[in-house]
């Protein structure tokens, strides 16, 4: 699937078994989706970092880059559902 923040395309890794516990290991877990509300922005953050990977400091410049040309946060948040809609999940 592709994710596309600031201008740029992403290409992501297909989810599997194997990379719900890279998600894990790169402080990203599945249950934050359920506590979006409670910490959303680095909630965000990680998932930005999984899909492009970027770091966290390059991942917060392109969220902040795209914000600062005009996108959204809601566009910035797709990168949730670009994970939520691999077929691992279907």
């Amino acid at each position: 699937m592709e994710y596309k923040l600031n201008g740029k395309t992403y290409t992501t890794k297909e989810l599997d078994f194997l990379e719900l516990v890279n998600l894990e290991k790169a402080g990203v877990s599945i249950q934050d989706l359920n506590n979006l509300a409670n910490k959303p922005f680095g909630t965000i953050l990680n998932f930005v970092c999984y899909v492009t990977g970027l770091n966290k400091a390059d991942a917060n410049k392109e969220i902040t880059a795209h914000l600062k040309n005009g996108g959204t946060m809601e566009e910035v948040a797709e990168c949730i559902k670009v994970l939520t809609d691999s077929d691992f999940f279907k």
